[in-house]
């Protein structure tokens, strides 16, 4: 997510604060809210239905603020907010701590060291075969 000014902080406060309210704060729930908001399915917002979600939220910004925090949000500057967009512009930037366990998983389950995760890497490290759900 690009730098933004005190004020910009500030509208994205809000509307985090606003989801988290509503309790909204695994991914799970934050993409439950991004399936909600995208009336027309197309897997990402224009800014009429971002508008129409900040509204439903009642954050109480202006239609200017809601323009900015839209541009906040488009950080590809695509004209739409796809669901990687949203869940940065919700949850942030994670911390070095949880971005060094991410990594850590990561390089354990990346077997072949492609630096990409597909099917057989996950087989190769993960078996589900005693978890207590499985059995």
């Amino acid at each position: 997510m690009p730098a933004v000014n005190r004020t910009d902080a500030l509208l994205l406060q809000a509307f985090r604060d606003k989801i988290a309210a509503r309790g909204a704060r695994g991914i799970m729930g934050i993409g439950r809210l991004f399936r909600i908001f995208d009336d027309d399915g197309s897997k990402s917002l224009c800014a009429p239905e971002f508008k129409k979600a900040i509204n439903d939220f009642r954050v109480g910004l202006t239609d200017r603020e809601i323009e900015r925090l839209f541009k906040i949000f488009d950080t590809n500057q695509g004209g739409s907010i796809d669901y990687e967009e949203f869940l940065l512009g919700v949850r942030g930037e994670m911390n070095d701590f949880r971005t060094a366990i991410a990594l850590k998983a990561f390089k354990v389950m990346d077997k072949d060291g492609s630096g990409v995760l597909d099917i057989s890497d996950i087989r190769g490290t993960y078996n589900a075969k005693k978890h207590p759900d499985v059995i």
